[in-house]
């Protein structure tokens, strides 16, 4: 029973969401004179960083009201930016408050306009994020600038500002995105883990290899309907809003937990609930790259590049726990203690998901 504590601990508030960390969005262009740096901050983290008493319930209006020169302070402090000539003096604008669409995690920001001038501004331009990822390690900043989209990470903060990319470095950048995205995506990892434990009893049943193809099956079915998708939204020819998207994905965890609770033997047309739920999936998937406003260039190498990824992670976690999954099959314990609880927790979680990715649509409705 220790071993399904991981998916017991998913029912805390703060993991509704496919991601555990917190966004930001950095606009970053050099201009004659330096660099101009438009950054969209969660209310939420801002609080933190300000040590409001519950930063949870910051309602941003008030926050921009009452700190804004805080706030200022903060964003001049919270980036660093240097040219060839030494490091650029930051003047910031008022901050203001603005919505956010297409990002289920930061629906308002605070904006803030950073002017930087630099010495010899037009040489080795060099931005580095410096803000949140000490007190948060899951923390992306989405960033777009002429050098190419690309997403900031602990450890990887720094940004030259030099000619585009090559097409190579984008697909490397969005090979590992889309390897983070599925690694990090909760709520994607527990439905391929759903879709795994009903193969436990065929390898009991029918043996290992019987098992294996069944795996395959459901799998090659979920990545066929998220790979469509994914490219449909990437490219802007078919987009649902994510306010609609995240349910229907806790939903389709809780449809296969209960699946592989009630009738665990019948998995006949699991890959044809795969492939559907796979289409849901891949608009989900494909946040990321709408988040970054990707040129029409840049959107279908990056979109290659992340559907790669996000296949070798799906690849490693189903080899990953496969095999395990096929010894244990066999034991008696199986079918009580993984099967039966562990399909309930995973279900219970995704109710928990489902009421909380629908309170914000409740909202907007009432």
């Amino acid at each position: 029973m220790a071993t399904l504590a991981p998916i017991g601990s998913l029912l805390l508030p703060d993991s509704a969401f496919a991601h555990f960390g917190s966004v930001k969005l950095l606009d970053v262009e050099p201009t004659s004179s330096g660099v101009r740096v438009v950054a969209d901050i969660d209310p939420v983290d801002l609080g933190y960083e300000l040590g409001q008493p519950d930063p949870e319930r910051i309602v941003p209006e008030a926050l921009v009201e009452e700190h804004a020169d805080a706030i200022r302070r903060w964003a001049e402090n919270a980036f660093d930016v240097r040219s060839r000539g030494g490091r650029c003096a930051a003047v910031s604008s008022a901050p203001t408050v603005e919505p956010i669409e297409g990002i289920p995690r930061m629906r308002t920001a605070v904006r803030v306009l950073l002017a930087y001038e630099c010495p010899e501004p037009r040489r080795q331009l060099r931005f580095e994020d410096r803000s949140l990822f000490a007190t948060d390690p899951l923390h992306e900043a989405l960033v777009r600038s002429p050098a190419g989209a690309t997403v900031l990470r602990r450890g990887r903060q720094v940004l030259e500002l030099g000619d585009a990319p090559s097409a190579l470095r984008t697909a490397g950048v969005f090979l590992l995105e889309g390897g983070l995205h599925l690694v990090t995506g909760y709520d994607h990892v527990l439905f391929l883990l759903s879709l795994l434990l009903g193969a436990g009893p065929v390898a009991a049943r029918l043996g290992a290899r019987r098992a294996a193809r069944d795996v395959v099956l459901v799998v090659t079915a979920f990545t066929l309907g998220h790979s469509v998708t994914l490219a449909l939204s990437a490219l802007d020819v078919v987009v649902l809003p994510a306010i609609l998207v995240e349910p229907v994905i806790a939903a389709s965890i809780a449809v296969v937990a209960l699946w592989n609770y009630f009738r665990p033997e019948r998995r006949g047309p699991l890959p044809v609930v795969a492939g559907v739920f796979g289409l849901v999936h891949g608009f989900g998937f494909s946040s990321v790259l709408r988040e970054l406003a990707l040129s029409p260039g840049e959107r279908v190498l990056a979109a290659a590049a992340f559907n790669v990824g996000i296949e070798l992670a799906q690849i490693l976690v189903v080899v990953l726990c496969a095999w395990p999954l096929a010894w244990a099959g066999r034991q008696s314990w199986y079918r009580p203690v993984v099967l039966r609880t562990g399909s309930l927790l995973i279900a219970a979680v995704a109710v928990v998901w489902v009421v909380t990715r629908l309170s914000p649509a409740i909202d907007c409705a009432s």
